[in-house]
Protein backbone atom coordinates (compact mmCIF):
# COMPACT_ATOMS: atom_id res chain seq x y z
CA UNK A 1 0.00 0.00 0.00
CA UNK A 2 0.99 3.21 -0.90
CA UNK A 3 0.54 5.41 2.27
CA UNK A 4 0.88 4.02 5.63
CA UNK A 5 -1.67 5.21 8.66
CA UNK A 6 -0.97 8.49 10.52
CA UNK A 7 -0.88 8.03 14.00
CA UNK A 8 0.06 10.55 16.76
CA UNK A 9 -0.85 9.08 20.02
CA UNK A 10 -2.98 5.99 21.67
CA UNK A 11 -6.58 6.20 22.03
CA UNK A 12 -9.66 3.97 22.74
CA UNK A 13 -12.67 3.80 20.39
CA UNK A 14 -16.60 4.73 22.11
CA UNK A 15 -19.74 5.47 20.94
CA UNK A 16 -20.87 8.90 21.31
CA UNK A 17 -24.37 10.20 20.60
CA UNK A 18 -25.94 11.83 17.69
CA UNK A 19 -28.54 14.63 18.73
CA UNK A 20 -28.51 17.54 15.72
CA UNK A 21 -25.01 16.45 14.17
CA UNK A 22 -24.75 17.48 10.61
CA UNK A 23 -24.85 13.83 8.96
CA UNK A 24 -25.63 14.75 4.84
CA UNK A 25 -24.82 17.73 2.63
CA UNK A 26 -27.92 19.15 2.29
CA UNK A 27 -27.79 22.69 4.04
CA UNK A 28 -30.25 25.34 2.67
CA UNK A 29 -28.66 28.57 2.72
CA UNK A 30 -31.40 30.99 2.15
CA UNK A 31 -32.75 30.75 -1.58
CA UNK A 32 -29.89 28.68 -2.46
CA UNK A 33 -28.52 24.90 -1.63
CA UNK A 34 -25.03 24.60 -1.11
CA UNK A 35 -24.61 20.85 -2.24
CA UNK A 36 -26.44 20.68 -5.37
CA UNK A 37 -24.97 19.31 -9.02
CA UNK A 38 -24.12 22.94 -10.03
CA UNK A 39 -23.19 24.79 -6.85
CA UNK A 40 -19.29 26.00 -7.51
CA UNK A 41 -16.15 24.04 -5.45
CA UNK A 42 -12.44 23.83 -5.42
CA UNK A 43 -10.24 21.65 -4.39
CA UNK A 44 -7.64 23.01 -2.19
CA UNK A 45 -4.19 23.24 -2.32
CA UNK A 46 -4.48 23.00 -6.30
CA UNK A 47 -3.30 20.41 -8.19
CA UNK A 48 -4.99 17.85 -5.78
CA UNK A 49 -8.90 17.80 -7.86
CA UNK A 50 -6.90 14.74 -10.07
CA UNK A 51 -4.87 12.90 -7.35
CA UNK A 52 -4.73 11.51 -4.05
CA UNK A 53 -2.74 12.74 -1.69
CA UNK A 54 0.59 11.16 -0.35
CA UNK A 55 -0.51 10.58 3.42
CA UNK A 56 -3.38 11.07 5.76
CA UNK A 57 -4.41 12.73 8.82
CA UNK A 58 -6.73 12.18 11.43
CA UNK A 59 -6.44 16.02 13.32
CA UNK A 60 -8.47 17.52 13.97
CA UNK A 61 -11.76 16.60 12.77
CA UNK A 62 -11.51 13.15 14.98
CA UNK A 63 -9.30 13.72 17.26
CA UNK A 64 -10.54 14.91 20.67
CA UNK A 65 -8.89 18.53 22.44
CA UNK A 66 -6.86 19.87 19.79
CA UNK A 67 -6.57 23.09 18.18
CA UNK A 68 -5.90 22.92 15.20
CA UNK A 69 -5.00 25.88 11.67
CA UNK A 70 -3.66 25.08 7.93
CA UNK A 71 -3.16 27.77 5.61
CA UNK A 72 -4.43 27.59 2.18
CA UNK A 73 -3.34 30.01 -1.28
CA UNK A 74 -5.91 32.67 -1.50
CA UNK A 75 -4.86 31.97 -5.04
CA UNK A 76 -6.30 28.71 -5.39
CA UNK A 77 -9.83 30.19 -4.22
CA UNK A 78 -12.51 30.76 -7.58
CA UNK A 79 -14.39 32.47 -5.33
CA UNK A 80 -14.36 34.42 -2.32
CA UNK A 81 -17.38 33.43 -0.71
CA UNK A 82 -16.79 29.92 1.28
CA UNK A 83 -19.99 28.47 2.24
CA UNK A 84 -18.92 24.68 3.33
CA UNK A 85 -15.88 22.54 3.25
CA UNK A 86 -15.02 18.57 2.60
CA UNK A 87 -12.55 16.30 3.53
CA UNK A 88 -11.72 13.25 1.26
CA UNK A 89 -12.02 9.82 2.45
CA UNK A 90 -8.51 8.23 2.08
CA UNK A 91 -6.88 4.72 0.55
CA UNK A 92 -6.25 3.87 3.82
CA UNK A 93 -9.35 2.53 5.97
CA UNK A 94 -9.98 3.01 9.72
CA UNK A 95 -12.35 3.87 11.98
CA UNK A 96 -15.82 3.56 12.26
CA UNK A 97 -19.31 6.43 12.37
CA UNK A 98 -18.51 8.41 15.09
CA UNK A 99 -19.52 11.94 16.50
CA UNK A 100 -17.19 15.47 16.75
CA UNK A 101 -17.48 18.58 18.11
CA UNK A 102 -16.04 21.19 16.32
CA UNK A 103 -15.82 25.08 16.22
CA UNK A 104 -14.74 26.34 12.62
CA UNK A 105 -12.98 29.60 12.04
CA UNK A 106 -11.90 30.78 8.87
CA UNK A 107 -9.32 34.35 8.71
CA UNK A 108 -6.90 36.50 6.33
CA UNK A 109 -3.60 35.84 6.68
CA UNK A 110 -0.40 37.07 4.84
CA UNK A 111 1.69 34.36 5.60
CA UNK A 112 1.67 30.90 3.78
CA UNK A 113 3.11 27.43 4.06
CA UNK A 114 6.81 28.19 4.59
CA UNK A 115 6.01 30.99 7.37
CA UNK A 116 3.04 29.95 9.57
CA UNK A 117 4.30 30.90 13.11
CA UNK A 118 3.60 28.75 16.40
CA UNK A 119 0.74 31.82 17.81
CA UNK A 120 -2.31 31.01 16.49
CA UNK A 121 -3.64 34.74 17.13
CA UNK A 122 -0.48 36.06 15.36
CA UNK A 123 -1.43 34.43 12.03
CA UNK A 124 -4.56 36.15 11.76
CA UNK A 125 -4.90 39.52 10.32
CA UNK A 126 -8.00 40.37 11.87
CA UNK A 127 -9.80 37.98 14.38
CA UNK A 128 -11.11 35.03 12.37
CA UNK A 129 -14.71 34.66 10.98
CA UNK A 130 -16.72 31.13 13.26
CA UNK A 131 -18.40 29.82 10.15
CA UNK A 132 -19.68 26.78 12.03
CA UNK A 133 -19.62 25.24 15.84
CA UNK A 134 -21.85 22.02 16.70
CA UNK A 135 -21.72 18.22 16.36
CA UNK A 136 -20.56 16.57 13.05
CA UNK A 137 -21.08 12.93 12.45
CA UNK A 138 -17.82 11.36 10.66
CA UNK A 139 -18.41 8.91 8.11
CA UNK A 140 -16.60 5.13 8.74
CA UNK A 141 -13.75 5.26 6.55
CA UNK A 142 -13.44 1.99 4.41
CA UNK A 143 -10.14 1.30 2.24
CA UNK A 144 -10.58 2.44 -1.54
CA UNK A 145 -11.23 6.37 -1.38
CA UNK A 146 -10.76 7.86 -4.51
CA UNK A 147 -10.41 11.56 -5.66
CA UNK A 148 -14.18 12.20 -5.73
CA UNK A 149 -14.65 10.29 -2.22
CA UNK A 150 -15.57 13.52 -0.59
CA UNK A 151 -17.55 12.13 1.92
CA UNK A 152 -16.88 14.41 4.97
CA UNK A 153 -19.21 17.45 4.01
CA UNK A 154 -19.65 20.53 6.66
CA UNK A 155 -21.96 23.25 5.41
CA UNK A 156 -20.98 26.54 7.22
CA UNK A 157 -24.11 28.42 9.24
CA UNK A 158 -21.97 31.52 8.66
CA UNK A 159 -20.71 32.17 5.23
CA UNK A 160 -17.11 33.27 4.50
CA UNK A 161 -16.04 36.00 2.33
CA UNK A 162 -12.10 35.83 1.38
CA UNK A 163 -9.70 39.03 1.45
CA UNK A 164 -8.33 39.91 -1.79
CA UNK A 165 -4.78 39.41 -2.20
CA UNK A 166 -4.12 38.01 1.06
CA UNK A 167 -4.18 33.97 1.97
CA UNK A 168 -7.03 32.16 4.36
CA UNK A 169 -6.22 29.87 7.39
CA UNK A 170 -8.46 27.15 8.80
CA UNK A 171 -8.95 26.72 12.37
CA UNK A 172 -10.72 23.83 13.98
CA UNK A 173 -11.54 23.34 17.60
CA UNK A 174 -12.11 19.88 18.73
CA UNK A 175 -13.78 20.10 21.95
CA UNK A 176 -14.79 16.59 21.71
CA UNK A 177 -14.21 14.17 25.08
CA UNK A 178 -13.42 11.30 23.08
CA UNK A 179 -10.93 10.64 20.19
CA UNK A 180 -11.51 8.81 16.84
CA UNK A 181 -9.79 7.28 14.43
CA UNK A 182 -10.89 8.58 10.81
CA UNK A 183 -7.73 9.45 8.31
CA UNK A 184 -8.70 11.89 5.59
CA UNK A 185 -6.67 12.18 2.52
CA UNK A 186 -3.50 14.59 3.13
CA UNK A 187 -0.74 16.04 1.16
CA UNK A 188 3.13 16.25 2.42
CA UNK A 189 6.45 18.71 1.93
CA UNK A 190 7.79 15.63 -0.60
CA UNK A 191 4.83 16.74 -3.10
CA UNK A 192 5.38 19.74 -5.12
CA UNK A 193 1.68 20.81 -4.82
CA UNK A 194 1.53 20.56 -0.89
CA UNK A 195 1.55 24.25 -1.04
CA UNK A 196 0.06 24.49 2.63
CA UNK A 197 1.27 24.17 5.94
CA UNK A 198 -0.15 23.49 9.88
CA UNK A 199 0.14 23.94 13.19
CA UNK A 200 -1.81 21.72 16.13
CA UNK A 201 -1.80 21.58 19.56
CA UNK A 202 -3.30 19.03 21.71
CA UNK A 203 -5.88 21.37 23.96
CA UNK A 204 -8.48 23.26 22.40
CA UNK A 205 -7.84 26.28 24.68
CA UNK A 206 -3.93 26.29 23.55
CA UNK A 207 -2.45 29.79 22.52
CA UNK A 208 0.65 28.32 21.10
CA UNK A 209 1.16 25.43 18.92
CA UNK A 210 3.80 22.34 19.84
CA UNK A 211 3.43 20.96 16.60
CA UNK A 212 3.96 21.88 13.03
CA UNK A 213 4.76 20.67 9.62
CA UNK A 214 4.51 21.81 5.55
CA UNK A 215 1.60 19.21 5.33
CA UNK A 216 -1.94 18.87 5.82
CA UNK A 217 -5.74 18.17 4.49
CA UNK A 218 -6.74 18.04 1.61
CA UNK A 219 -10.40 19.40 1.16
CA UNK A 220 -13.40 21.23 -0.79
CA UNK A 221 -14.59 24.36 -0.35
CA UNK A 222 -17.77 24.89 -1.42
CA UNK A 223 -19.01 28.41 -2.85
CA UNK A 224 -23.02 29.66 -3.05
CA UNK A 225 -24.73 28.18 -6.23
CA UNK A 226 -25.38 30.97 -8.53
CA UNK A 227 -29.02 32.10 -8.80
CA UNK A 228 -30.92 30.38 -10.99
CA UNK A 229 -32.13 32.58 -14.24
CA UNK A 230 -35.93 33.07 -15.32
CA UNK A 231 -37.84 30.45 -16.03
CA UNK A 232 -38.67 29.89 -19.80
CA UNK A 233 -42.09 30.28 -20.98
CA UNK A 234 -41.86 28.56 -24.90
CA UNK A 235 -40.44 25.62 -26.07
CA UNK A 236 -38.24 27.55 -28.22
CA UNK A 237 -36.21 28.69 -25.50
CA UNK A 238 -35.62 25.09 -24.59
CA UNK A 239 -34.31 24.37 -27.99
CA UNK A 240 -30.65 24.38 -29.56
CA UNK A 241 -29.13 25.01 -26.34
CA UNK A 242 -31.12 27.01 -24.23
CA UNK A 243 -32.45 24.59 -21.72
CA UNK A 244 -28.74 24.70 -20.37
CA UNK A 245 -29.47 28.33 -19.17
CA UNK A 246 -32.18 27.60 -17.46
CA UNK A 247 -30.32 25.28 -15.54
CA UNK A 248 -32.44 21.87 -16.60
CA UNK A 249 -30.04 18.78 -17.91
CA UNK A 250 -31.47 18.15 -20.79
CA UNK A 251 -34.06 19.84 -23.68
CA UNK A 252 -36.34 17.57 -22.47
CA UNK A 253 -36.86 18.89 -18.35
CA UNK A 254 -37.02 22.13 -20.25
CA UNK A 255 -39.78 20.87 -22.48
CA UNK A 256 -41.34 19.19 -19.50
CA UNK A 257 -41.34 22.01 -17.51
CA UNK A 258 -43.12 24.37 -20.65
CA UNK A 259 -45.54 21.71 -20.79
CA UNK A 260 -46.70 20.81 -17.39
CA UNK A 261 -44.92 23.05 -15.00
CA UNK A 262 -43.01 20.06 -13.36
CA UNK A 263 -39.83 21.58 -12.09
CA UNK A 264 -37.00 19.24 -12.40
CA UNK A 265 -34.17 21.57 -11.34
CA UNK A 266 -35.95 21.17 -7.97
CA UNK A 267 -35.95 17.42 -7.81
CA UNK A 268 -32.15 17.69 -9.15
CA UNK A 269 -31.61 19.33 -5.90
CA UNK A 270 -33.02 17.16 -3.34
Amino acid sequence: MRKSLVVVAPFLIAACAEPTAVRTPSFDFGLRTVWSSVAPSVVVPAGYDAVMGGTNNQVPHSWANVRYQQVFEGADLNDPILVGLCLRRDEAPGGTERTQSLTIKLGPTSLNHTNLTMAFEANYLVPPTTVFAGDVIVPANPAGGTISDFDLCIPFTQSYEHTPETNVILEILNTSTVSGFSPRDACTSAEEACTTARIYAFSSTATAATLSGREGLILKFMSPEPPRPVDPVAKAECMKGGWSSFSFRNQGQCVRFIETGTDSRTEDAL
